[in-house]
């Protein structure tokens, strides 16, 4: 039985319920949306009764998935505005670097809460509030709202093209776009 996570640091401590989700985002990395609760206590190497202690559902277990990747996202935003802030440089760039160097959870993770969100759209509320909390951010610095906008938009796309797989530009190519994003939202208006 497998109860420590493969990345962590020796001394960390992780919990139970991080182990499960772990555990799920590999379900669902490898059989798409077809997660169950058997799946992951199969994966997760805990008992029935341990993975229903922390997720009583298959849509608790969701709910718990999505809540630690936008937890995830929030995390690295203010990180990265911390992070700004104390340098004194701007907050836009910084946080739209956050946002194209997140590349944290598997591209068949969000294939499988993609289709869980199809079956229950109340499930995008979360993702809804830190995509706003974001958007608020970089709007709140950057120097001409309209711009700042239309790279958040280009963003969004370059991201859920990379996510379906339709990501038509090479590596060096999305980091030119990527670049050139991040410099619109820190031009002055013109």
């Amino acid at each position: 039985m497998k109860h420590a996570a493969p990345d962590a640091a020796p001394t960390e401590k992780v919990s139970t319920s991080d182990l499960i989700l772990d555990a799920a985002e590999r379900v669902v990395a490898r059989d798409g949306a077809h997660l169950t609760i058997d799946a992951v206590v199969r994966e997760s190497g805990f008992s029935k009764g341990g993975v229903l202690y922390n997720f009583p559902s298959k849509q608790a277990l969701i709910e718990g998935m999505i809540a630690r990747m936008t937890h995830g996202f929030l995390q690295r935003h203010e990180d990265a505005k911390t992070a700004a802030q104390a340098q004194g440089a701007p907050s836009a760039s910084a946080l739209f670097r956050a946002f194209f160097d997140d590349k944290s959870v598997d591209r068949q993770v969000y294939m499988g809460l993609l289709a869980a969100l199809a079956e229950n759209p109340e499930l995008i509320k979360p993702v809804s509030q830190v995509h706003q909390k974001i958007r608020e951010d970089i709007l709140a610095e950057a120097k001409d709202a309209v711009l700042a906008r239309i790279a958040m938009l280009a963003a969004d796309g370059l991201h859920f093209a990379e996510i379906l797989g339709l990501e038509t530009c090479s590596t060096d190519e999305r980091e030119a776009i990527e670049a050139r994003l991040i410099a619109l939202v820190t031009e002055p208006p013109r």
